[in-house]
């Protein structure tokens, strides 16, 4: 029976090409897919800030590459790192206006991008793909932390 091969070697290939695609065009903002996935959770975050570990639950990004992408957000003057007031060990991570200016003009270039990648399939098509997809998220996902998208 070759029905896995069929279906894994299909998502396989898609995520090669669907990642080549959005690493060039988020290479237009310089900013890789883990800083925009931080960038993006700081965004949608009350008064655009967040603990790193709020990051680490709302984003894509890996824990040992969270500090990482921080560092160069916060380097390149889209991100600033505060002491917490409640906690002095723990630090807040917030977006500052160049690097909001910056994730709305990626996230509208990346929502177009997401848009042209499924020209090709119908509504309803999109639709049903998206129940066996979630299901197949949640048997493999090892960390048992799934981002929803909506």
């Amino acid at each position: 029976d070759t029905a896995g091969t069929a279906v894994i070697g299909r998502i396989v290939r898609l995520s090669s090409l669907i990642a080549k695609k959005v690493d060039a065009n988020l290479a237009n903002y310089s900013i890789n897919i883990g800083e925009f996935d931080v960038l993006a959770a700081l965004l949608r975050a009350d008064k655009h800030q967040l603990s790193p570990g709020q990051i680490q639950d709302l984003s894509l990004v890996s824990s040992g590459g969270l500090s990482n992408q921080i560092k160069r957000l916060e380097n390149n003057g889209y991100v600033s790192r505060t002491q917490g007031k409640t906690d002095g060990r723990s630090v807040i991570v917030q977006l500052t206006p160049s690097g909001k200016a910056l994730i709305e003009d990626a996230a509208r270039s990346h929502i177009a991008l997401e848009k042209a990648l499924i020209q090709s399939l119908t509504p309803s098509e999109c639709e049903s793909l998206q129940g066996p997809l979630h299901e197949l998220l949640l048997a493999l996902d090892d960390e048992h932390r799934l981002i929803t998208f909506n």
